[in-house]
């Protein structure tokens, strides 16, 4: 209930502004970035999650993650790619070099170079995103896992749209770069609905 008065706040608020989510999610000029994030602790975040599989706490607001080799109460807090309110205008705006856990994702196409074309975000909003993987590579389409990735900037690209519709879409999108691995799961989990992957060699 809480989160549908949330959602139609936000589409007053959108409407009375007249903020649209192509004005409001306005992820920045074009190009993307290499150059280490300026604070140690994204460094170490980057050096430590690398690769690695995370635990991920059951938090609708800010991702708690811990890795299984810390100590029992050790732990970060990261923000959710585009929180919990993307569309209300400057409020938790995407930084590029920034990093995030991404989730409630899914891959919706292979593209070149082991990279996709997903649909991430909210559960308000998702925004179409280039994933650039690293560690991973997808077999099919499906739900994501949480995934702690860095934005690092955005790119105009020209894909097929949607089935039935046919044709082509050009659009200027953020770039996800993958960190970690996707979230630790048990094999009592049921994922049905996600994405098989495999680690890359």
């Amino acid at each position: 209930m809480r989160t549908i008065f949330v959602a139609i706040a936000l589409t007053f608020i959108l409407v009375v502004t007249g903020c649209t989510p192509d004005k409001a999610l306005d992820f920045g000029p074009t190009g993307e970035i290499s150059t280490p994030p300026e604070d140690q602790m994204s460094r170490d975040i980057m050096r430590d999650f690398a690769g690695r599989d995370f635990f991920l706490a059951n938090n609708d607001h800010e991702a708690h993650v811990r890795l299984s080799d810390w100590k029992p109460g050790r732990g970060i807090v990261m923000p959710y790619w585009l929180g919990v309110n993307p569309l209300y205008p400057g409020f938790l705006r995407p930084t590029v070099g920034h990093l995030y856990v991404m989730s409630q994702s899914t891959l919706v196409r292979p593209l070149s170079n082991n990279e996709y074309l997903i649909r991430a975000g909210s559960k308000l909003f998702k925004s179409d995103t280039i994933f650039e993987a690293t560690h991973t590579h997808y077999t099919d389409t499906g739900g994501m896992l949480p995934t702690v990735v860095r934005f690092v900037g955005t790119r105009v690209i020209t894909v097929p749209k949607d089935a039935p519709a046919t044709g082509t879409i050009t659009e200027k999108v953020p770039v996800l770069r993958e960190i970690s691995m996707p979230m630790h799961t048990t094999p009592d989990q049921d994922l049905t609905g996600y994405a098989k992957f495999e680690a890359v060699k």
